[in-house]
């Protein structure tokens, strides 16, 4: 009888009784093992206020360090975007609900400007920065703004304190807000932008301030304010303006060594490799065949293989070198690469 949860026709009725899912695991940030050379890019950007870039192959566990990063150093204050192929630079920063403003318009339920305006990761990590007393300039960042300027009660409401405008009255100015902070920020795949957005974001990547045309106002955080960490993640599927690199630091997380990736799944999944697994000895030499140079188009990462092995880890039937070709669907993401994998799973079989 298989042992599949489906099983076509003869699949039992009910909905199955699933574990846990791995990928929210993997994310955490408890179990991050940093090499040297990375732990020093981190202290490059932290010393510098730069961003740092990092590049390296999928699974690496590049877009794990900037959560790892808040986690230990500014705890809870951690943002991420998710950047896509139309991502452009105010995406990052701010955005004004247009659509909202219209459909307002057309009931007669107008609102302030400000009110149609959502904060990005970047851009709310740059107001956060500032601290809510910091000043607020017009677009061209020469004069603050005053609350006696009534051109701007479309913007801030017909009720402007009569004071020099701050950032706080751009956030309503929270509670848990009262004084400047330290955000992380992650920018995750920035290759996946079109390639104006990189070169789009130089200023605010050099001085961390930006305008808002929309609202008529400039963010300049003080000299002192703390900068934000920003963390921008690259899978090198196109290049990126010199222009930006000059602006960031960077760092390419390399393939762990044996050393490391054993480190990694102790962490992980909680699996000591000692003397005594030989069969997870077993399974980390097939991983290092699959990926030795021109045998699969698409070599296995390190993420992969940690899901092979948390599916393969309840198995303790004599059959278990059978399941690695039944979840050959983790490692093998590629048709020629499924005929290639096969073979040399086989191999690594019959090599006992």
């Amino acid at each position: 009888m298989s042992d599949h949860y489906y099983r076509g026709i003869d699949t039992p009725s009910g909905e199955p009784e699933l574990p846990l899912p791995l990928e929210p695991k993997l994310r955490e940030s408890s179990g991050y093992i940093p090499s040297e050379g990375l732990m020093a890019a981190v202290d490059v950007a932290l010393l510098l206020g730069q961003p740092l870039l990092l590049t390296g192959d999928p699974g690496t566990g590049k877009t794990t360090l900037a959560r790892a990063v808040a986690d230990k150093l500014f705890p809870g204050r951690y943002l991420e975007m998710q950047v896509k192929s139309t991502t452009s630079r105010t995406d990052l920063l701010y955005r004004i609900d247009e659509l909202a403003r219209f459909r307002d318009s057309q009931t007669g339920h107008t609102k302030r400007l400000l009110d149609y305006a959502e904060f990005q990761p970047l851009g709310l990590a740059i107001l956060r920065a500032c601290g809510p007393g910091a000043p607020l300039y017009d677009r061209a960042g020469r004069q603050k703004l005053s609350g006696t300027d009534r051109s701007l009660s479309e913007v801030f409401g017909g009720d402007l304190p009569a004071r020099d405008l701050q950032v706080g009255d751009l956030l309503n100015n929270p509670p848990d807000w009262t004084k400047p902070e330290r955000y992380v920020v992650l920018i995750d795949e920035i290759d996946k932008a079109p390639r104006d957005t990189p070169n789009d974001l130089l200023e605010e990547f050099e001085r961390m301030n930006f305008a808002i045309p929309e609202l008529g106002v400039k963010v300049q955080p003080p000299k002192e304010a703390p900068r934000p960490v920003v963390i921008v993640t690259s899978n090198s599927e196109k290049s990126l303006p010199d222009a930006f690199l000059r602006r960031c630091a960077f760092h390419n997380i390399a393939f762990p060594t044996d050393k490391e990736l054993r480190q990694i799944i102790e962490r992980r999944l909680g699996i000591e490799i000692t003397a005594d697994s030989p069969r997870l000895e077993r399974m980390l030499k097939l991983f290092a065949a699959l990926r030795e140079p021109g045998r699969l188009l698409k070599p296995p990462s390190t993420s992969e293989l940690l899901s092979l092995l948390h599916l393969m880890k309840d198995h303790q039937a004599s059959n278990w070198p059978d399941k690695v070709i039944q979840y050959l669907s983790v490692i093998v993401k590629q048709p020629e690469d499924q005929r290639n994998a096969a073979a040399t799973i086989d191999a690594w079989k019959a090599d006992q």
